[in-house]
């Protein structure tokens, strides 16, 4: 296929191990490391409920997303299903609601790369980034299987120190120590109330965010269908484990107010344990899982920007796909080029556009999920329970964030910005011509 081919392409580079750890690699990022600090502060002890919530949507979300996938006659990404099932409306809005996530995501992955290197490279700020994002840009355009080979690693390290995290922490509680429990009593389970639960859960679904990658990584591999349906099952569950064992032993170990937002936990409890180059280590740990989070997010959403461009809601150059390897490289070079674009916003005029990408983020993610589930119950009549829970749950998650007043100016804001992308969407609609208009649904 040539470099400006515009046809689908798919390779067999992948095998489960590396799509395992590619949506491992995607969700287990600076939002894990670091941002669970900021879902402890708004729920306080409670926040093991949000975890909890959040992982059994997200579970129950990825085996919908399965059944949608193996049902639909339609091949391609979820994005591409929901706009097959859906309608081009709802495929246009799905596709540029999950792109500014990731884009969103990856420039503050960049931005906190940047600040892991500054440190200890003396190079300009600005240089550090570039560095970072233009590394992990080439390693997605050397080819598929090289880019699976290096996540492996890459997610195998930061596995392997959540892991490590949980058994030093079970040490320190069961040697006596540390009290289990002890860091509850101080406030209670609520300290802000029931409600903080739910209004956590945007938070939390943020940082576990990336399960879907799989499903792109699998339409790479040579069994998608099976190695989809494999990790539907079990990837969330995984992820609830680690993610509730780690929080776990936290709250465990520290009391939950003395945790700062925007600093790792992980580093306070190793700090706290007197653990020997604790700073050092997690370093490592989150410049590794910071990486990760890059690499696969650069996969997923140069994908994505591909399927949308296949719709007719991008430029058509970015179908193109390299002739040998079928990697869509325009599709890469662009999502990094905004990547850099938002990272930059975020040092010239931080309460501008990246303060305003990083409130919606949650909201999108939600709704995101939601429009799968709905894709779901209009596909087929059958399964419906499980599909119409997970909405309830979703929607649930959303009408807490409107009664909690520190939640509800991100929900404003979110729902203004998926009403902006649909009157897009009509714009695009009518400027097009009849016959432009039935290509691209």
């Amino acid at each position: 296929m040539a470099p400006g081919s515009t046809e689908p392409a798919q390779t067999a580079s992948l095998r489960i191990r590396h799509i395992t750890m590619i949506s491992l690699g995607g969700v287990m990022g600076a939002g894990f490391f670091i941002g669970s600090s900021g879902a402890i502060a708004m729920a306080g002890p409670a926040v093991l409920l949000s975890y909890a919530v959040a992982g059994i949507l997200i579970f129950f979300v990825n085996l919908i997303l399965c059944d949608l996938l193996g049902r639909s006659p339609h091949r391609g990404s979820f994005v591409s299903q929901v706009g097959h099932i859906l309608g081009p409306r709802y495929g246009f809005v799905m596709g540029w609601t999950y792109l500014l996530v990731w884009v969103t995501t990856l420039a503050a992955e960049i931005m906190a790369a940047a600040s892991l290197l500054a440190p200890l490279v003396a190079l300009p700020y600005w240089l550090l980034e570039l560095l970072v994002l233009g590394s992990m840009t080439a390693l997605n355009l050397a080819s598929v299987r090289f880019y699976g080979e290096a996540e492996y690693g890459l997610s195998f390290t930061k596995v392997a120190a959540v892991v490590l995290f949980i058994l030093i922490g079970g040490v320190a509680l069961t040697t006596g120590h540390h009290v289990p429990g002890a860091a509850f009593a101080a406030d209670g389970l609520f300290p802000h109330g029931g409600v903080a639960i739910l209004s956590a859960v945007p938070i939390v679904v943020f940082s576990m965010a990336g399960t879907e990658i799989g499903t792109i990584a699998a339409l790479d591999s040579d069994r998608p269908e099976k190695n989809i349906a494999r990790l539907a099952r079990t990837i969330a569950i995984r992820l609830l484990g680690f993610y509730l064992a780690s929080i776990a032993v936290i709250l465990c170990l520290l009391p939950w107010h003395a945790i700062t937002p925007g600093h790792s936990p992980f580093l306070q409890v190793l700090d706290a344990l007197h653990i020997p180059f604790a700073n050092s280590i997690m370093t490592v740990v989150i410049l590794a899982a910071v990486l990760s989070t890059l690499n696969s997010g650069l996969y997923a959403a140069s994908r994505i920007l591909r399927d949308v461009a296949l719709a007719g809601n991008a430029p058509a150059a970015l179908r193109a796909t390299h002739a040998e390897s079928a990697i869509p490289h325009r599709a890469i070079l662009c999502v990094a080029a905004a990547s850099a674009a938002v990272a930059a916003s975020a040092i010239l005029s931080p309460t501008m556009v990246f303060a305003f990408l990083v409130s919606v983020i949650g909201v999108f993610i939600i709704a995101g999920n939601m429009m799968i589930v709905l894709a779901r119950l209009c596909l087929v009549r059958d399964g419906r329970r499980a599909a119409l829970f997970t909405l309830t749950g979703l929607a649930a998650v959303l009408a807490a964030m409107a009664v909690d007043p520190r939640a509800r100016h991100e929900l404003g804001l979110g729902i203004v910005a998926i009403g902006g992308i649909f009157v897009l969407e009509r714009l695009k609609a009518r400027a097009l011509p009849a016959p432009a208009r039935g290509q691209s649904a």
